[in-house]
């Protein structure tokens, strides 16, 4: 009886998803006219299709919003989108206006001659750049080289996780650390009649540890202060603020003023409050 009743069962669900069809199942949306897509992304907003023909973006009702030439690299997968749309295209990278496909910035074979950008990551303020063998680090806003470029070998796409990047080897996964280094700034510096507030960002890849913030103040009467207060440990993307008290005229904030961490950018550390 046990087995005549799930045979009867099975036999209706069988009956069921035919009487559905797969049309029924599967119902097609929309299509947009993109070409054959070779890799699809999207920032959660729209979505950017690269294929043999070109880039396009297509928004979530189907819509095609733009259109260009630029092939990218790697069969179409050395495309990552964040704030832009970083593409490799041969041994170059550019960044381009999601809105409107425009090109902001191209840098030009950052990896060497003969290098493809192969592989794209985005992560704060930077892109790593990587090829079959080779790695570079660029400035997200302008495509400017932050790094020298180093030895990197991956056999598949590597990805950032924990603090490493990883990629893969003959023998199995492997982990990196020297590049995953943090940038400090200061974004902002707030004052009030009886406190002073530094907001520090850490926009690099890696976590910063025992931050020290130096402050350089004049008080009303004229005279100066130095301040130097411990920020603990600043993880990648994260911000803190680091507030000093009484009333003071103008000064300066320094993250890192001794410069023991090493980041990828050791000229946005200071800022000058009045």
């Amino acid at each position: 009886m046990k087995f005549k009743r799930q045979y009867l069962l099975i036999a209706f669900i069988a009956c069921l998803v035919a009487s559905l069809g797969a049309a029924s199942a599967w119902t097609q949306a929309w299509n947009a006219p993109t070409g054959q897509p070779n890799s699809i992304t999207s920032d959660g907003v729209d979505i950017f299709s690269a294929s043999t023909s070109g880039l396009a973006s297509v928004d979530p009702n189907g819509t095609t919003l733009w259109k260009t030439s630029n092939i990218v690299s790697s069969n179409g997968s050395a495309m990552k989108a964040g704030k832009y749309l970083f593409i490799g295209e041969g041994n170059d990278v550019k960044a381009l206006n999601k809105t409107t496909g425009a090109v902001k910035w191209t840098s030009t074979a950052p990896l060497g001659a003969g290098q493809v950008a192969k592989y794209i990551l985005v992560k704060g303020a930077y892109v790593l750049v990587a090829s079959n063998s080779k790695l570079v680090i660029l400035n997200r806003e302008d495509g400017t080289v932050q790094t020298p470029v180093t030895d990197f070998t991956s056999t598949s796409e590597p990805i950032l996780f924990g603090g490493y990047l990883i990629g893969g080897t003959s023998t199995g996964v492997q982990a990196y650390q020297a590049i995953m280094m943090p940038d400090l700034r200061i974004s902002s510096i707030t004052k009030s009649s009886n406190s002073t507030t530094a907001k520090i960002e850490n926009i690099g890849l890696g976590n910063a540890n025992k931050v020290l913030v130096k402050w350089v103040v004049q008080k009303t009467d004229g005279t100066y202060r130095t301040i130097h207060i411990s920020a603990g440990t600043i993880n990648a993307g994260e911000t803190k603020n680091i507030t000093i008290t009484g009333a003071f005229n103008k000064g300066t904030a320094t993250v890192d003023p001794y410069y023991v961490i090493s980041e990828l950018n050791e000229n946005n550390n200071e800022r000058y409050f009045s």
